[in-house]
């Protein structure tokens, strides 16, 4: 059969090398048969397999189990390479690798991190449903929402070494279902919004003119969303055909989006333009002085519109109303209420029903109009 157990060990009378028994479960002298192997049992298959083991035993399962493997037809030699190219810290820093360009880069690079912790160099062919789910369930303090998705990120990951061929469809594991339910966006009303909004134009307009325009375009287009706003480069800002121009927008497949402008910001946004100009490549949404610790056209940060949403809302007293709850799922309720909600969720460009239902409050009475219909006067 192929394969075979090897040791450095020698005999303690001759000198002689020790030769394998499968008989008598061991490596023996062939001169003096009581003389046996105690401590190094070295396992060669092929050319390319070799392990050490401290016990015969532990030696003949590992042996048996790779000509196991070679008659069903799964054997493959890199399993067992000392640089172990199936482990999962080393296939999951690849897949990390080819997924740099993603938006999402950072969390999935968090979440793959944390699995590294877990499996280390265990071999992912190894690894089973059951151990998926131990290890979700093994990371405290996260929501079932969070914890679904580090579920679907180790998915992906599978998904990314079964089109390698590292492993078949036979070993891809089956994953946990994670149940979660989202809670539903605080909103307010379209008067509140507007007193909110009005006071953020009172507090910043002779700062900067463009915190209040980021946020009232995030109240009026809601298919728009901060991060998209803060790429915008001057030249994306065309006020003579009215349309503001998105080179990869947010969880959008599609590289480019374009959003109409209504008359009366096209005028706002042409003042601020010759107030402020700036080469075609430079941020719009950027300092124009009199920020402490910011330099003249250092880009808007990230939570900035949020920074003065809140500052406005703390003003007035407001609580628990975050900048999207208060801007854009405001004013798909409000314009779910009268136009429906067909066209506001055309309006939010909003993928799915589940997501669009969390942020859009407002359900048309179908249910109450045909019981209206139906009652008996």
């Amino acid at each position: 059969m192929k394969g075979n157990i090897i040791t450095r060990e020698k005999c303690c009378i001759c000198n002689a090398t020790l030769k394998h028994d499968d008989r008598r479960h061991g490596l023996f002298c062939p001169k003096h048969p009581q003389i046996s192997a105690v401590k190094i049992f070295i396992v060669r298959f092929g050319g390319n397999v070799q392990k050490q083991f401290n016990s015969y035993e532990k030696a003949a399962q590992f042996l048996n189990g790779v000509r196991f493997k070679t008659s069903e037809g799964t054997f493959d030699p890199k399993d067992y390479q000392s640089d172990k190219p199936y482990s999962f810290t080393t296939l999951s820093n690849k897949y990390l690798n080819r997924k740099q360009n993603l938006k999402s880069f950072k969390e999935a690079r968090r979440h793959i991190k944390v699995a590294q912790d877990y499996f280390q160099d265990t071999n992912v062919k190894e690894i089973t449903g059951a151990d998926i789910e131990d290890y979700l369930y093994s990371i405290e303090g996260i929501s079932e929402k969070t914890r679904a998705n580090y579920m679907s990120r180790i998915s992906d990951f599978w998904k990314w070494i079964l089109k390698r061929r590292v492993i078949n469809l036979v070993q891809m594991p089956i994953f946990p279902g994670i149940e979660y339910e989202l809670g539903y966006r605080t909103i307010t009303d379209i008067d509140t919004q507007e007193e909110i909004i009005k006071k953020v134009f009172d507090m910043t307009y002779d700062l900067n003119p463009k915190i209040w325009l980021g946020i009232d375009l995030l109240a009026t287009y809601v298919n728009l969303r901060p991060g998209d706003l803060l790429k915008l480069q001057e030249a994306d800002v065309d006020i003579i055909h009215g349309e503001l121009t998105f080179h990869y927008p947010t969880k959008r497949k599609n590289k480019l989006k374009k959003t109409r402008l209504l008359d009366h910001h096209i005028e706002i946004i042409t003042e601020i333009k010759n107030q402020y100009p700036g080469l075609p490549n430079v941020k719009f949404f950027r300092h124009h002085g009199g920020v402490q610790s910011v330099k003249p056209n250092q880009p808007f940060g990230p939570k900035y519109f949020k920074k003065r949403w809140d500052e406005a809302c703390r003003e007035l007293g407001i609580t628990g109303l975050d900048l999207y709850g208060g801007t854009r799922h405001t004013t798909t309720t409000e314009i779910a209420r009268r136009a429906g909600t067909i066209n506001a969720r055309k309006a939010s460009a909003h993928e799915t029903n589940k997501a669009f239902d969390r942020y859009c409050q407002f359900q048309e009475d179908t249910a109450f109009d045909m019981a209206g219909k139906n009652r008996i006067v």
